[in-house]
């Protein structure tokens, strides 16, 4: 696989991150292993020790966006880790620094509200045409994005199994780099959820979606829900079009970004360290490093509440405060 003076070195990382990362990131590992095996072999490196210089003049050779270049330069940083366990010491490249512009679409506490009220006030788009009991599940769901910071993909994807109402928990299984994770709900949210079940009379029925679609055996797509969010954003006269460079429209997906905020805020206001919020966010999101997270921090600072205490009051009774284990890598 590897051929360089440090090929049985990096053969045993890999090994080691297979039994800890995802299929996805090991793949990713192994590519920019490649790429530092090949640059040893081409300048005839033959020693164990990775001189600081050698390492940056590496940097400079690898190309693509700049996030790429980065994450690259992680997988070689824990590899020099790896290195220095063994007694093979080496100096750790520096990160190079990300550029983005991106900036996610924050809706204000008022915009919210006229969300979830339009949600819960729908009306079937096209008469005798609505899949039974559709207009629950749409305000279901934007709770549960909202409420738990979940991908819109990892919520559609949920069945009754994966609610347990007793501990107040969701058990997130089809997830983004195959992350399985665990996370706590509120109990007002799980209070509704529960209600929701017993609605639609899968509350017994374990293997069934809590999203099911025009049949029992498929849930509802993205596709479907992002139609009908389209609609409620229209009912509540939030403009998708007057955009700024960088900047995402409103979405689903913002309530991701949404969550990400309002719990950093809780973190601050409760006098947790960043370096905690830092470890406590990646895991609860299903995030494979803080590079994933950082762009769920930049925030457009027109639409962002300059009081916590209008966040404290909207947010007491969904977002959960709680503590979430972190292993780190």
């Amino acid at each position: 696989m590897f051929k360089s003076s440090l090929a049985n070195e990096m053969s045993a990382f890999l090994e080691l991150r297979c039994m800890s990362v995802c299929e996805q990131t090991v793949i990713a590992d192994k590519c920019a292993l490649n790429t530092l095996d090949q640059y040893l072999i081409d300048c005839g490196f033959h020693g164990t020790e990775l001189p600081q210089d050698l390492l940056e003049a590496w940097i400079l050779t690898l190309s693509g966006k700049s996030k790429t270049v980065k994450e690259k330069v992680g997988t070689i940083r824990n590899f020099i880790k790896y290195l220095n366990s063994l007694g093979n010491y080496s100096s750790l490249p520096t990160p190079p620094k990300v550029k983005s512009d991106y900036i996610p679409y924050i809706y204000s506490d008022e915009e919210l509200l006229t969300i979830i009220h339009f949600a819960d006030n729908l009306t079937p788009l096209r008469p005798n045409q609505c899949s039974p009991y559709l207009l629950l599940k749409i305000p279901m769901v934007i709770r549960i994005l909202y409420g738990c910071g979940t991908r819109l993909a990892e919520t559609m994807a949920l069945q009754r199994k994966d609610v347990d109402f007793k501990a107040g928990t969701i058990f997130l299984r089809k997830t983004k780099f195959s992350k399985e994770r665990l996370i706590p709900v509120h109990e007002s949210l799980i209070n509704i959820l529960e209600r929701y079940c017993l609605t639609l009379g899968i509350m017994h029925k374990l293997e069934a979606y809590l999203f099911p679609g025009r049949t029992p055996s498929r849930h509802l797509t993205g596709r479907q829900m992002a139609t009908w969010f389209s609609e409620i954003l229209k009912l509540a006269n939030i403009d998708q079009r007057d955009k700024k460079s960088g900047e995402r429209g409103a979405c689903l997906h913002c309530f991701r970004h949404l969550f990400v905020l309002k719990s950093m805020q809780q973190l601050e206001a409760a006098g947790r360290p960043v370096d905690m919020n830092d470890l406590l966010l990646p895991t609860y999101l299903g995030h494979e490093c803080l590079i994933d997270t950082d762009k769920y921090m930049r925030f457009s600072g027109v639409q962002v509440p300059e009081s916590l205490d209008a966040f404290e009051s909207f947010t007491a009774g969904l977002i959960p405060k709680v503590e979430v284990p972190y292993e780190e890598e």
